[in-house]
C-alpha cells in the first residue's frame, strides 16, 4: 500500500514538471517569433492602425538609395466634353525623384475601352517618362471615368492610380438637362431657363420649341437667343461651336399634381437651307429634353395619421367607428400659401351628408409662409347608425371648403366615418 503510494505521488510530480516545462517552452518559441520588434518598430495600439499610419511610420525609415515616384500635374485629368465613342489619349507625366532607379508597369486598367503604355519602363533619378493613356467613350449616362494602375519599385508606393474623368455630350446639349421646377403653386407662373450647347461643325439655326402637352403649349411663352460662345465661363462646353439660350414663362393654368414631360428643341443645319430660308422637313432634328415638376394647390389640407392625399391629388379623412354622443371633434387644418395667401378668404361649402355630418371653419392664423384655417369634423350626436367607409365613391361623405378667389378651385375633402354600435 506504501509502495502504491509512493508510485502515485511520483507520477503527480512528473507530469506537473512536464506541463511546466512544455508551457515555457511554448512561451519562449512564441516570444521569440512574433514578441520581438519587428523591422518597422513596434505598433503602439493606443491609436488605431490604419493605412495612412502604417505608411507615415514606414516613410522615415525608408532606406537611402530608394526611387521615389512623383506624377507631375496630377494623377487624375479631366478632359472636359467628348462625344460618345469618341477616342482621348492624355500622356501623364512620371518622375523619379529618389536616389535609384525607377522601374514601372501598367498591371491592368478599369475597362478594356481603356489602355495604357510606357515610354521607359525603368526612370533614373532625376529623370521622367510618360505613360500614354487612350480611352473611347463608352457610357450610356453623361458621367465617365476610368483608370489605369501603374506598378512600381517604389517601396512607399507599390501602386498608383492614373484617372481620366470627363462628361459625354452629343452633338446638341441642353445645360440643365431639361426644366426642373420642383413644387409650385396653382396661381403662380414658372419661370423657365436653360442653355443649349451645339458641337456641330455645321452651323444650325432653331426652327421651333415645344412640349408634349399641348396644353402646356398653349400656356407657355418661350424664346430663344443665340449667345456668343466666347462668353462661357464653363470650360466643360468651351470647346462649343454654338450656344443658344431658352427662355420663356408657363402661366398659370396647369391641373395640380406631378407633370413629367417631354420638351423638343428644333433646330436644321444651316448647310440644309434655301435660298429663302426655308428647308425640307427630312433635315430638321430635335434635341428632346424633359420637363418635371409638381403643380401644388394655393388651397391643401393639411396631412396627418388620419388624412392623406392621394397621387390623384384627392384627400381622404378618416374619422373612423365613433359614438357620435361621446366622441370629441375631430381637427384638420386647411393651408393657403402663395403670392396671394393674404387676400384670399374661405368659407364652408357643402357638406354631406346633411342629417350626419357635421363641419365647422375657424379663424385664419398666420404661420410663415402660410395661412392655417382650422377645420373641425363631427358626427351628429343624434346619429343612431349610419356609415360611409369608402367602398366606392359613392360610398364617403365630404366636406367642401370654397374661396372668393376664382383662380383657386374649391377643395372638397372625401370623409370616411361609421356609428359604433352599442
Amino acid at each position: 500500500m506504501i509502495l502504491g503510494v509512493g508510485f502515485l505521488f511520483k507520477t503527480v510530480v512528473i507530469c506537473v514538471l512536464g506541463a511546466s516545462i512544455g508551457f515555457w517552452s511554448g512561451w519562449k518559441v512564441n516570444h521569440s517569433r512574433y514578441g520581438q520588434v519587428g523591422g518597422f518598430g513596434p505598433f503602439l495600439m493606443t491609436n488605431e492602425v490604419t493605412a495612412k499610419t502604417v505608411s507615415d511610420y514606414v516613410k522615415p525609415r525608408i532606406q537611402t538609395g530608394s526611387p521615389r515616384i512623383e506624377v507631375v500635374g496630377g494623377e487624375e485629368y479631366d478632359f472636359g466634353v467628348m462625344e460618345p465613342d469618341a477616342t482621348g489619349k492624355h500622356n501623364f507625366v512620371v518622375r523619379n525623384t529618389g536616389e535609384g532607379p525607377l522601374t514601372l508597369e501598367i498591371i491592368g486598367s478599369t475597362c478594356k475601352c481603356t489602355v495604357g503604355t510606357l515610354e521607359n519602363s525603368s526612370v533614373a533619378p532625376g529623370e521622367e517618362t510618360e505613360v500614354e493613356l487612350t480611352w473611347t467613350v463608352k457610357t450610356i449616362g453623361e458621367d465617365f471615368g476610368q483608370s489605369a494602375t501603374l506598378k512600381s519599385n517604389d517601396p512607399a508606393r507599390g501602386e498608383l492610380s492614373l484617372k481620366i474623368k470627363g462628361r459625354v455630350v452629343s452633338q446638341m446639349t441642353m445645360v440643365p438637362r431639361g426644366f426642373s421646377f420642383g413644387e409650385v403653386e396653382a396661381t403662380d407662373e414658372i419661370a423657365l431657363e436653360s442653355t443649349v450647347y451645339s458641337f456641330m461643325n455645321d452651323k444650325v439655326k432653331p426652327t421651333e420649341m415645344k412640349f408634349s402637352d399641348a396644353y402646356m403649349n398653349e400656356l407657355s411663352t418661350l424664346t430663344v437667343e443665340e449667345i456668343d460662345v466666347n462668353s462661357i465661363e464653363d470650360p466643360t462646353y468651351a470647346s462649343a461651336k454654338q450656344a443658344f439660350k431658352v427662355s420663356g414663362v408657363l402661366r398659370q393654368g396647369m391641373a395640380q399634381g406631378p407633370i413629367q414631360q417631354n420638351f423638343e428643341f428644333g433646330f436644321v443645319p444651316v448647310s440644309k437651307l434655301k435660298d429663302d430660308g426655308t428647308f425640307d422637313e427630312e433635315d430638321q432634328m430635335f434635341l428632346t429634353t424633359t420637363v418635371g415638376g409638381k403643380i401644388v394647390g394655393a388651397m391643401a389640407l393639411v396631412e396627418s395619421s388620419r388624412c392623406q392625399r392621394l397621387s390623384s391629388g384627392e384627400y381622404i379623412y378618416t374619422i373612423g367607428r365613433v359614438e357620435p354622443k361621446t366622441a370629441k371633434p375631430e381637427k384638420a387644418n386647411i393651408m393657403l400659401r402663395g403670392q396671394n395667401k393674404e387676400t384670399i378668404k374661405l368659407s364652408l361649402g357643402d357638406v354631406e351628408p346633411k342629417d350626419m355630418l357635421r363641419a365647422e371653419l375657424g379663424d385664419p392664423v398666420g404661420r410663415g409662409s402660410v395661412i392655417l384655417y382650422p377645420l373641425k369634423l363631427w358626427l351628429d350626436p343624434e346619429l343612431k347608425s349610419g356609415e360611409r367607409t369608402g367602398r366606392n365613391d359613392d360610398d364617403y361623405g365630404y366636406v367642401t371648403v370654397q374661396t372668393d378667389n376664382e383662380d383657386v378651385p374649391p377643395l372638397r375633402i372625401k370623409i370616411r366615418f361609421a356609428v359604433a354600435k352599442p
